[in-house]
């Protein structure tokens, strides 16, 4: 499950920085959405978890390259734009990124600082993959360094979260177990 779930990861990856740099964004998002939907099907125990994660992730990656935006880092071509500051194609990017957390990347569980290291090398790499085929723009010398920096504290932030909403999911169920639920 893992290799298939890290295989499906990089797919995803592709259809959407290509599609984007062709100017047809929509069509790695709705990849997306359909890659997200099998995961949740496969992730049946955990689909409240990999929901939470998934509005998490997309709430801190908006944020945070819209923030990249604003302040001039980096820059997406006017034929990949579906939202924005950050376009929509890009949210996408990091929720395909939250459905390995609790799969192919569950090692770095509980590890924040390993992640924290790997994420400064391997998130500006994707970026600079995302600009050698032409979806996005890392604007001035600085760049790379600006993105290294908000990887290193953005990947440990996620796998905090999903630490978080795992834990709480596993009260929620030992509550219910012991037939203490929240009356509604």
């Amino acid at each position: 499950m893992k290799l298939t779930n890290f295989i499906l990861f990089q797919l995803a990856w592709f259809v959407t920085i290509i599609s984007a740099a062709k100017g047809v964004p929509y069509i790695g998002v709705a990849y997306t959405m359909i890659w997200m939907l099998f995961h949740l099907s496969i992730m049946d125990e955990m689909r409240n978890t990999e929901i939470k994660l998934f509005l998490f992730t997309a709430f801190l990656g908006y944020l945070l390259d819209s923030i990249l935006v604003v302040t001039g880092f980096i820059a997406f071509p006017e034929n990949t734009m579906l939202g924005g500051p950050s376009p929509l194609w890009m949210v996408c990017l990091w929720i395909n990124l939250a459905a390995t957390i609790n799969l192919s990347l569950s090692w770095l569980k509980r590890r924040y600082l390993l992640a924290g290291a790997m994420s400064a090398i391997a998130g500006p790499l994707a970026y600079v993959a995302g600009e050698k085929l032409g979806a996005i723009t890392l604007l001035g010398n600085t760049s790379i360094f600006v993105v290294s920096i908000m990887w290193c504290v953005a990947m440990p932030i996620l796998i905090w979260a999903s630490d978080i909403f795992t834990r709480q999911q596993l009260i929620q169920e030992q509550m219910s177990i012991l037939g203490w639920e929240k009356s509604k």
